[in-house]
Formats: structure tokens, C-alpha cells, sequence
């Protein structure tokens, strides 16, 4: 143990001397894991060490903005990611309210100038969203009309943008059911937003920023991003700036996208991906919530993280799309497995949560511990960001060796456990019966008490463990990786996020046994 700590300190000493062990300051969307704890284990899988600051939001409590703008300006890093809803509003949720005005917003903005005049050579990545169709669901209230904005905003732009005058009818009627002041904060929102939005594409030309993603959060081929979406795009065009600036749907996976880009580029290399489909062809395709086809969803993707798609790729993505033969699918992943192929499952069947069929296919026909990765947790742009980020950083961690190597390949099986235990398990088995417990006990799901936040805690522990007890003892407890063994027993760290049931945190923690000690543990 001791001498585990001494190469785990000798790490940190190198992470912050040498050349390779790099340091990424990110300013995430939000608080919640797939914004925090995946970029951060994405860089670890591949020798990089990300760092955020502490002053970020909590539920529906906005981040400290200046607190963020100053930890911003006083890091040292190699690269600097930042979120525009967590450095102008303070949260992905805060963006998508009015309470902050447009000129703070801009004043708020005027760090990204700062950053870049303390480091002009430095890489410096920003991303922000295109609002999406939806109110935010922060409680019983909202969640009543999540549902009918997203629908009005899809009908007001058919009705008064396409004409489509047949469907006035239906939106006036919509329109009554809607509180008036919920509208009007929505749109408030939305004007702000698009206006920050073509402020950062001037910043970008200026050269204020390196790269910019504008992700389209929940949306459809209709509705009233569509509009903003075409002036960003065009405004992109007329600058030049297509090969610095993206447009694609999609936010929670873009900090682990941008990560991604990073460790390209510093590491001088970009990653060859070819997309097989268990069911009907991506070109084919738009996921739910999306509004271009999901094959054009991944080649954005893939080029914002550094990558590019060919015929023979070193990472076979394997894209779970609706239909198809899952067990055909599966036992083709099993084959690449056995020549040493490195295999990504993204699972974007079904929305939040991972298919049951292929769930199970994959653990009777493969080895799931010789996955490259997996995701199938949320939306397709989200699911595809995290599933081609362990990709990635499985390509970067071909150039590690020894102690920082055996470090990486630890926060790989990590990571892997928890998606395969919080997308499955959680997502698809106990959340739903989760959220029915606490309603019988009088708690709104989307906002728990928080006085009573340690009882449904406990609760939720108790349930999780037989889960993942399962899980690992099934299919990796003991086994042979590399050159290495995974321990008979391992750890995990259960807990809310928020006070709300649509995310928790899922955090294995491993430590590899070299081969004797293996042996002898066996």
C-alpha cells in the first residue's frame, strides 16, 4: 500500500512537470456526473488530469459565475474547456431561465478575452447549447408542462415560420393550457441565448477562443431552434469558420467530446472509427430528440474529438440502433474481441436507458470485460459523445507504460463498470420503481426533500447492491486483463447527485493485481 502511494505521488509530480501527463481545466455544463465525473475519467483513461472548480451549481441552485470566472483566470493548465451555461448562468438548468439579463451575461463573457490575454498560446475549447424545446422538470409543477411546451414551440414554428396554417388551431388551443408566464420566460431565455451565441462566433473569428461546439440540446426537425440554428450555421459559414466551429445534437456529452479533442491534439494523433448498426442504418435514421440523421450526428462528433471515420478503423463503434438481430449483433462484437479488435457498444435504442435485449445478449455472448467501452444512458447525441470518448482514450493509453499505464487501465474498468451498472441497471431495472417508492411515500421524484435525502440514499444503496454484486462477480471478479487481474472485490461509492432520481453517481474503485498477487488472491 505504501508503495502504491509513493508511484500514485511520483504521478501527481509527473502530471504536473512532464511533458505527456497533461492538465485540463474544464468549466462543466453542470454538476452532475456525466459533466464532471466522466470527462474527468476519460482524461485519467488516458493520462490526462482534468481539474474543475468547486464553485459549481447544486440542483437548482445556480454555480458562483464570478467565483468560476476568477478559478478560471488564476489555472494554470494546458488546456481550458468551458462551458458557456455554467460561466454566464451559472448551470445548464440556470441557462434556461431569464433571471440572468443579457448585459451580464456579456459581461460574464468578457473572461473568455481575459483567459486568452494571460494565455495567448494555450488551447482554449468553448461550448454552449442551442435551448432546447422543453422547460426544465425541477418539480411536479414543471414536469405538468414539459410536455406541452416542447409541442408549442414545435407548432409555433410550423405555424407562423412554415406556414403551415392547418395547425393554428391546435396552437392556440395549446397556448391557453400553458401559464402565460412560463412562456414568456422561456422565450426571454431563448433570445438571450441566441444573442451569446453569436457573440461567441465573433470571439471565435476574433480568435479570443480555438474551437467552439454549439450543441442543439433536445430538439426535432421542426420547431423554434430551427430558425436559430440556420443564422448560427450560416454566420459560421460567412466566416470562414467552418473547421473551427460545430453544430450538433447533443450537451451533456460535449466537455467528454472536448476532452477528447485535447488529448488528440496534444498527443499528435487521430483515431480511426468504423460504425457497424445492429438495426436501421444511421443514414437513415434521426433519434429522438434530434434533428439530423444519427450517421451525421457521429461524423460531427467524431471530427469535434479529433477523430475521423474510415472503412478499417483501429475502434469498432458498434451502434445498437432500433431493430436488427441483437444476437447476430453481438456475437459479430464477439469476433473482434477474439482477434484483439478494440470494440465501443453505444447503445441509442431506447432514450435513458439501455436496451434490455442487447443488455442481455451482451453478457450470454461476449466477454464484457474486454470492451473497449459502452454507453446507452440518455439521449443518441449524449450516448454517442461518452461511448466514442473511452475510444479515444483508449488509443492514447497504447503510448503509457508502467505506473501511469496501470493507473489509466484502472479508471478504464472503472468507468466501464459504472456505465454497464448505472445505463442497465439503474437506468433500465430500479429507477422506475425508485421514483414509484418515493411517491408512495408522499416525495416528489423530481425534487426530494432534502431533509430526508440520507434515508432514500440508504435506500437506494440497499437496493443498487445486489446489482452490482452481480454484475462484478459474474463477469469480471478475478479475471485475467492484460497482464494483469481484476481483484475477487472490489468497491463502489453509491449516492444522489441531486435531489432527484434521473441521475445518481456510480463510482467503482479498482485496484489491478499484478499476475502473482492474482494467483494468490485466487
Amino acid at each position: 500500500m505504501l508503495k502504491r502511494m509513493f508511484w500514485f505521488c511520483c504521478l501527481l509530480f509527473w502530471c504536473a512537470h512532464m511533458a505527456f501527463s497533461s492538465t485540463i481545466a474544464l468549466v462543466p455544463l453542470d454538476s452532475r456526473p456525466a459533466n464532471t465525473y466522466s470527462p474527468q475519467m476519460i482524461g485519467s483513461m488516458a493520462g490526462f488530469k482534468v481539474i474543475m472548480p468547486n464553485s459549481l451549481d447544486y440542483f437548482k441552485r445556480p454555480g458562483d459565475c464570478e467565483a468560476t470566472a476568477n478559478w478560471l483566470l488564476e489555472t494554470d493548465a494546458d488546456c481550458y474547456i468551458v462551458s458557456i451555461s455554467q460561466l454566464c448562468y451559472g448551470s445548464l438548468i440556470s441557462s434556461r431561465i431569464s433571471d440572468v439579463s443579457i448585459d451580464k451575461a456579456l459581461e460574464r463573457l468578457q473572461t473568455l478575452r481575459r483567459l486568452r490575454e494571460r494565455n495567448p498560446q494555450k488551447p482554449i475549447y468553448v461550448f454552449d447549447t442551442i435551448q432546447r424545446l422543453a422547460i426544465t422538470t425541477t418539480d411536479s409543477y414543471s414536469a405538468r408542462y414539459y410536455s406541452a411546451v416542447h409541442n408549442w414551440a414545435i407548432l409555433k414554428d410550423e405555424v407562423e415560420n412554415l406556414g403551415r396554417l392547418n395547425k393554428k388551431e391546435e396552437l392556440e388551443a395549446l397556448e391557453l393550457q400553458i401559464p402565460y408566464e412560463i412562456i414568456e420566460d422561456y422565450l426571454k431565455a431563448r433570445e438571450r441565448n441566441h444573442t451569446i451565441n453569436k457573440v461567441l462566433i465573433d470571439m471565435l473569428h476574433e480568435g479570443v477562443i480555438d474551437y467552439l461546439v454549439l450543441a442543439q440540446d433536445d430538439a426535432s426537425l421542426t420547431g423554434l431552434h430551427r430558425a436559430e440554428r440556420e443564422v448560427l450555421r450560416d454566420k459560421i459559414i460567412d466566416l470562414g469558420l467552418g473547421n473551427k466551429a460545430t453544430i450538433f445534437p447533443g450537451a451533456d456529452e460535449v466537455g467528454v467530446t472536448l476532452v477528447s479533442r485535447f488529448i488528440c491534439s496534444f498527443l499528435d494523433m487521430q483515431p480511426t472509427l468504423t460504425v457497424t448498426y445492429r438495426g436501421i442504418d444511421g443514414n437513415k435514421w434521426v433519434a429522438p430528440l434530434e434533428d439530423i440523421t444519427f450517421a451525421e450526428n457521429i461524423r460531427r462528433h467524431v471530427e469535434a474529438a479529433g477523430g475521423r471515420l474510415a472503412p478499417v478503423g483501429e475502434i469498432k463503434f458498434y451502434v445498437a440502433t432500433p431493430g436488427g438481430d441483437s444476437e447476430a449483433f453481438t456475437n459479430l462484437i464477439q469476433e473482434e474481441l477474439n482477434t484483439g479488435k478494440k470494440v465501443v457498444v453505444c447503445d441509442v435504442a431506447n432514450i435513458n436507458r439501455a436496451e434490455p435485449e442487447l443488455f442481455r445478449a451482451l453478457l450470454s455472448n461476449i466477454e464484457i470485460k474486454n470492451l473497449t467501452g459502452f454507453a446507452g444512458w440518455n439521449t443518441a447525441g449524449n450516448t454517442l459523445g461518452l461511448a466514442l470518448g473511452q475510444g479515444i482514450a483508449s488509443i492514447a493509453r497504447e503510448k503509457l507504460s508502467g505506473e501511469e499505464k496501470q493507473l489509466a487501465e484502472e479508471a478504464h474498468f472503472a468507468y466501464l463498470l459504472s456505465r454497464l451498472a448505472k445505463d442497465y441497471y439503474y437506468k433500465t431495472l430500479l429507477r422506475g420503481s425508485m421514483e414509484s417508492w418515493a411517491s408512495s411515500r408522499g416525495y416528489d421524484p423530481h425534487n426530494l426533500p432534502l431533509d430526508s435525502l440520507t434515508q432514500v440514499e440508504k435506500y437506494l444503496q440497499e437496493r443498487m447492491q445486489p446489482y452490482l454484486n452481480r454484475l462484478y462477480v459474474n463477469y469480471f471478479s478475478g479475471q485475467v486483463v492484460g497482464n494483469s487481474y481484476l481483484p475477487k472485490e472490489i468497491s463502489w461509492q453509491v449516492h444522489l447527485v441531486w435531489p432527484r432520481f434521473f441521475e445518481i453517481a456510480i463510482e467503482p474503485e479498482i485496484q489491478l493485481a499484478d499476475p502473482i498477487l492474482g494467483l494468490e488472491n485466487n
